[in-house]
């Protein structure tokens, strides 16, 4: 009962939020969940498009013309489709991070950064759609670099690891030791 009521007064005096140790720790929980979710996607990535490319080499006669031009076709067709589900993937793992994100309460003094990077992985999270339309309508698979590049996900994407950087940063200064796994540059296109 006395514990409950100094959490209220602390809550109504300006506390609130977890402890800087504990928050940090939580943050580092799920930013490591995000990490492993979208490595597992990018390694299910590659395996899946080589297995296919490969039952697709094996199938082709390449001795005949027709059938080595039907190969590629094939080949950049799922290579596309392969991409655009990495995307899809890297989308629906970015929206679980936010809405674990909107569920924490930072400690006092961390509410801007926290917001920061919540707003940066709304902004990230909404040029998916696009990214995606992007990479499916693509012509050749030897164009999609440029068309990341030339999108709204590279910036949003450089946002969100700074935003996360920032974070990591405030939690270093404030003498916590925290590896937060930010992501550098683009999370989820296909290198």
């Amino acid at each position: 009962m006395v514990s409950t009521a100094m959490a209220l007064v602390s809550t109504a005096c300006g506390g609130g939020g977890a402890s800087p140790q504990d928050y940090f720790s939580g943050l580092a929980d799920e930013m490591q969940l995000y990490d492993d979710t979208i490595s597992e996607a990018r390694d299910n990535y590659g395996t899946e498009l080589e297995e296919e490319l490969t039952a697709l080499q094996e199938n082709a006669d390449l001795t005949d013309t027709a059938s080595v031009d039907a190969y590629f076709d094939q080949a950049k067709e799922v290579a596309i489709v392969k991409t655009a589900d990495l995307f899809t993937d890297t989308g629906s793992a970015l929206r679980q991070l936010i809405d674990s994100l909107e569920a924490m309460e930072p400690p006092n003094g961390l509410q801007p950064a926290h917001q920061d990077l919540v707003a940066a992985g709304e902004a990230l999270a909404a040029t998916m759609p696009l990214t995606i339309e992007g990479v499916r309508s693509l012509d050749s698979i030897e164009d999609l670099q440029e068309s990341i590049d030339s999108s709204p996900f590279t910036v949003a994407a450089q946002r969100f690891g700074i935003a996360c950087k920032n974070l990591e940063a405030a939690a270093n200064g404030a003498g916590i030791e925290v590896d937060l796994n930010c992501p550098d540059g683009i999370e989820g296109s296909a290198e």
